[in-house]
Formats: structure tokens, C-alpha cells, sequence
């Protein structure tokens, strides 16, 4: 049976990246392979040197571009990510929107290089035109729902049927965000054939942001 995925997106809060990238890291390593869950953590560009630091873990970045080695100036390729030990990427995050036509060769080269993608779409429209790339996760994540208190499976759990529905027999799997906090809001995704979640601002920004995390599970303690 394959483990329901938990990608926690760090995005560049200040207590998740930059100088602080590492004392948070540190919080989830006595948590790791404790729980039959798949658990990555997003990094931001800046930290994806931590990989190494932290072989146990696994880690994506929050963004990758259509370019290999060369002469590209603040771009970052699949092949450096590979190099630093980052298992995948996520791609068009809706506060890192990719032009469509940019998409295919993206996917193209990450799927080259060895890496794994997921491709974020906002409405069920673009997971459907998205099915074709074959990624190994869609993220249907509505912006008007990030970072709120109100996650997608609570407000539009039949999209979320939908975009499973569409993929049936794909070998992308659907993973759920915007808004999601709770162990209800985690557990009614699976329900609806979700293989995970991405979360971001309901763990790094918790107060206690391990507990956070085995809260969203139902871990009491």
C-alpha cells in the first residue's frame, strides 16, 4: 500500500528559511520514519544545501526551471537540485505561477534529470489539462484558500472527487492543499481519494510546529 504523502512547503517564512532553516529542521528529526507516513519538506532556494545536512530527511524545492547547466542566471535546473540530493520540486505554485508553454519542457527536463515533480493546479480546468503531462503529483490547491482557515476539503469536497476521478488510472496521484490544518481536514482528503496533502502556514507557522504535524495524523502526544 503506498504511504499517504505530507509535503510541508517552508516557503520563505522567517522561521523556516534562510538562518532558520536549520533550527527548524532539527524539530522533526526524532520524527522521522516513526509513522507510516511519506514525509518532504519544500525547501526555499536559499536552503537546498540542508539535503545533505540532513540525509534522513527527504526534500523538495519549491521551484525548478526549463534549463540544464549553463548560462542562466538565477534559474535553477533539475540537475543542480539531483546534485544537492533533492528528491523533486514543486512546479507552478499559485505565488509562483509558470507560463503554460513553459510547463511541458519543465516537466520534460525534471523527468530527464531524474525528478520527481509536482505540478500545481488551481481549478479542476488545469488538472485536467495537466493530466497529460504525467507528473508524479497534481496539488489541487485554490489560492483564494491558502494560508486561510477554511481548507478545500471542507469547501469543495466534490472538486476534489472530480480531479480523483479524472486521474483514475493515471500515474499521478492527487495531493490536496489550501488551507488544510486539521486532522479532519487530512483525513476527509484521503476520504476522497487524495493520495496526501501539501501544507505550509499549519505546521511552520504553529507554535509548536512537530505538534502541529502529529496533530494533522491524529497523533495525540
Amino acid at each position: 500500500m503506498v504511504k499517504p504523502v505530507i509535503i510541508v512547503n517552508l516557503k520563505h517564512y522567517r522561521v523556516s528559511s534562510g538562518p532558520e532553516s536549520e533550527r527548524f529542521l532539527l524539530k522533526f528529526v526524532p520524527f522521522v520514519d516513526s509513522y507510516d507516513i511519506r514525509l518532504i519538506f519544500a525547501l526555499h532556494p536559499i536552503d537546498i544545501r540542508l539535503a545533505g545536512q540532513f540525509p534522513e530527511m527527504e526534500f523538495y524545492a519549491q521551484h525548478i526551471d526549463p534549463v540544464n547547466y549553463g548560462p542562466y542566471t538565477g534559474q535553477i535546473s533539475s540537475q543542480v537540485l539531483m546534485d544537492f540530493g533533492i528528491k523533486g520540486s514543486l512546479l507552478n505554485h499559485s505565488e509562483k505561477r509558470v507560463q503554460k508553454d513553459k510547463i511541458e519542457s519543465t516537466v520534460q527536463l525534471a523527468k530527464d534529470a531524474g525528478l520527481e515533480t509536482v505540478l500545481c493546479c488551481e481549478n479542476y480546468s488545469e488538472a485536467r489539462d495537466f493530466k497529460k503531462f504525467e507528473t508524479d503529483f497534481v496539488a489541487y490547491e485554490p489560492p483564494e484558500l491558502i494560508g486561510g482557515n477554511i481548507s478545500v476539503s471542507t469547501s469543495n469536497p466534490n472538486v476534489i472527487r472530480d480531479v480523483v476521478n479524472e486521474y483514475s488510472g493515471s500515474r499521478s496521484l492527487i495531493l490536496v492543499g489550501a488551507g488544510i490544518k486539521s486532522h479532519k481536514d487530512y483525513h476527509n482528503s484521503l476520504k476522497l481519494g487524495a493520495g496526501g496533502v501539501l501544507i505550509a502556514s499549519g505546521i511552520v507557522l504553529s507554535d509548536s510546529p512537530l505538534q502541529a504535524l502529529k496533530s494533522l495524523i491524529g497523533i495525540d502526544s
